[in-house]
């Protein structure tokens, strides 16, 4: 059946982190909204899954304090348990036995110069060339838009590029730092080092990932009035001047207004059938996607991590979170591996023999691993994202990989939301 638009009546496509974000924005300044999701569980590329009656996350996400949009919006979800839910950490990167870095408590930048120049496993020549490099970095002049990470930190020493700025390229941007953008891995660094001195906190979820955000978001949505349709893929846009029509497989309905939140690798798909939108289809396209591994590793429940996490080096994996420390899952650790084009059959194995130069937790009684295929798209240098609007004034988009001074992170994920339903209010 096809419905009349008389009225405003906002569609907001894909129910991820920037989807239920955008939909919570419009709920809150009075405007109708319906909220389309393809999966039956919120969260988009961040969510909750269950291995084995094991409730687990697809992915081990972590955040920085400079991520002052998705921290607020959890906060406000979460009025009386935002300090259960989210675990601030001090900036340490332990890397046992080569390196280690702790942040102390001082203004920013000079807690990240300090942290250098402490930093154990460093000659002092290094700890210097690190501190001038980061002071250039945290100043005003930007790297060329063709500039990798790779070229951008040639002129540091080789432990410096191998234990420290390269792996924070991979964690951040899931690019490998031959190919990454040094512009965009700047402004990570700026946002992180060059602010306030929390906004370095590593911020750990303490609850899974749709929990953290995405069904409170969508349980205050529907309690302002608007609808949640879970487990409803729009596979049909067809766009008027006046409204614009979306179908499923069971339903068409027409609203004054829609906001296309899908992933991008998902967004040629429904922008191709609108011919304003052909150009955008096409750009997003030519995107190209990294993945991401996790590995879930159950111990014995006495077992724990003398810290709630760990770099790692020389193997598949460049983290290991302890989460008995942050979800209460005794003795269960999640093994991050980020840009995991290659992993090796054994790479369960190698992560393992990672763990093992660093702690003894006897054998594994599980272990389970999630893959997420096209966790992000590639941070190449000269990457075109689009803006929030699009060419036809009734059509906004949201996601992570549109404009913004971020990499595919959740904070690109909530701002562009928020940001897009603030564009949308503006033109109404």
């Amino acid at each position: 059946m096809t419905v009349a638009v008389d009225r405003t009546h906002v569609a907001v496509v894909g129910g991820g982190w920037a989807g239920c974000s955008a939909a919570l924005t419009l709920a809150e300044a009075g405007v109708p909204v319906t909220l389309f999701e393809a999966s039956r569980t919120l969260g988009g590329r961040a969510r909750a899954v269950e291995l084995g009656r094991q409730p687990l996350d697809n992915g081990q996400h972590i955040l920085l304090g400079a991520y002052e949009q998705t921290l607020q919006l959890i906060e406000r979800l979460h009025p009386v348990t935002s300090q259960a839910s989210l675990w601030h950490l001090p900036l340490t990167v332990e890397l046992p036995p080569d390196f280690s870095l702790a942040c102390p408590g001082l203004p920013a930048p000079l807690h990240l110069l300090a942290g250098l120049l402490g930093a154990r496993g460093l000659t002092w020549r290094d700890k210097l060339a690190a501190a001038r490099w980061a002071c250039v970095v945290l100043g005003h002049a930007e790297p060329p838009d063709q500039l990798t990470v790779s070229q951008f930190t040639q002129g540091q020493p080789k432990k410096l590029r191998d234990v420290l700025w390269h792996p924070l390229c991979v964690s951040a941007l899931n690019t490998p730092p031959e190919k990454a953008s040094a512009r965009v891995f700047r402004s990570v660094i700026r946002a992180a080092f060059g602010g306030r001195a929390r906004h370095s906190d590593l911020v750990l979820p303490r609850c899974d990932l749709t929990a953290l955000l995405p069904a409170p978001a969508a349980a205050q949505v529907a309690e302002l009035g608007s609808a949640i349709r879970l487990g409803c893929r729009v596979t049909r846009v067809d766009a008027t001047q006046d409204s614009v029509t979306l179908g499923t497989h069971d339903n068409t309905s027409a609203y004054s207004h829609v906001i296309l939140a899908v992933a991008p690798q998902h967004l040629p798909a429904l922008a191709m059938q609108v011919p304003a939108l052909e150009p955008l289809g096409r750009a997003v396209s030519r995107y190209s996607y990294q993945p991401i591994a996790t590995a879930y590793m159950q111990y014995d429940p006495a077992f724990r991590l003398s810290r709630p996490l760990f770099a790692l080096n020389n193997g598949p994996a460049q983290f290991v979170f302890d989460r008995g420390q942050s979800h209460g899952q005794a003795g269960l650790l999640a093994f991050v591996a980020s840009t995991a084009t290659h992993l090796p059959p054994d790479w369960l194995d190698l992560a393992e023999a990672q763990l093992h130069r660093i702690a003894h937790p006897g054998p594994a009684r599980w272990r389970k691993r999630i893959i997420e295929k096209q966790a992000t798209y590639s941070c190449v240098p000269g990457m075109a994202r689009p803006a929030l609007r699009t060419p036809h004034p009734r059509i906004f988009l949201a996601g992570d990989y549109t404009a913004g001074p971020y990499p595919a992170t959740l904070e690109s994920a909530t701002r562009s939301g928020v940001q897009s339903a603030g564009a949308l209010l503006e033109q109404l």
